[in-house]
């Protein structure tokens, strides 16, 4: 008897041991498609809507939302990570799904500027701002795409580093003819394809990839003249404010 009641202790303090772990992290990374809205200032819509989104309101991915002039958009993730978004910015938010185990957040930027502050993240991840021409996939650190008017986008690494290649054009569909600059020359014109080059993109340098695909080389860029931006001072002072 008094062995089966030790057994039956043990067992019970085992279970006990493993729902304190759950609690302590569970209900920080719930199975989530949506993201919050965690700050707004100016004009921002879903796309064709025409009531403005407001502070504390939960976004179902995906969702196409527009930054009038002026605005600016911050959304908090389910994991705890950051996206902003500038005046006159159009993504399209594709994926925002966490738990204990997985992360798999995907946002799609035609225009404009977004930020991205990302916690790191044990497990299976992926984590993807994607601009017309290229995905950069991350963990752990802080950057910047600014996807212009010509299609040209630039990622801005500030923190960590991000991995870039071109975007993937699906079996069937015809990519964009392009001459691309790599580690060798690839003959030209030619579709670019995810296997033709990867970029690993460090802290204090930029990567800017040309609307036909062409690319150079990571460049570093002037911190000075970053934090100039408006911007990025806005974005720096905001992860400050939260603990970043």
């Amino acid at each position: 008897m008094i062995r089966v009641r030790a057994s039956l202790g043990f067992v019970l303090a085992g279970l006990l041991a493993v729902s304190l772990a759950v609690a302590a992290t569970g209900y920080e990374l719930p199975v989530s498609g949506q993201a919050r809205v965690t700050f707004v200032a100016g004009p921002a819509r879903l796309a064709g809507e025409a009531a403005e989104l407001r502070a504390g309101q939960t976004l179902a991915a995906p969702a196409e939302i527009e930054i009038g002039e002026a605005g600016r958009l911050e959304l908090t993730l389910p994991e705890g990570s950051v996206v902003r978004f500038n005046a006159g910015t159009r993504f399209k938010l594709v994926k925002a799904l966490a738990d204990l185990r997985n992360r798999q957040v995907e946002v799609d930027v035609a225009l404009g500027d977004c930020w991205a502050s990302v916690k790191d993240f044990l497990g299976d991840t992926a984590f993807e701002l994607d601009s017309p021409t290229a995905v950069a996939g991350v963990a752990g650190t802080r950057y910047r795409l600014n996807v212009a008017e010509t299609r040209d986008s630039a990622y801005y690494v500030y923190k960590g580093s991000v991995r870039v290649r071109p975007r993937w054009t699906p079996a069937g569909q015809p990519g964009p003819l392009s001459e691309v600059q790599g580690p060798e020359r690839v003959p030209g014109p030619s579709r670019v394809s995810r296997e033709e080059w990867t970029e690993i993109v460090s802290a204090g340098y930029q990567f800017v990839i040309r609307a036909d695909g062409r690319y150079d080389r990571p460049q570093r860029f002037d911190e000075a003249a970053q934090l100039a931006d408006p911007w990025v001072k806005w974005n720096m002072e905001r992860d400050a404010l939260l603990g970043w």
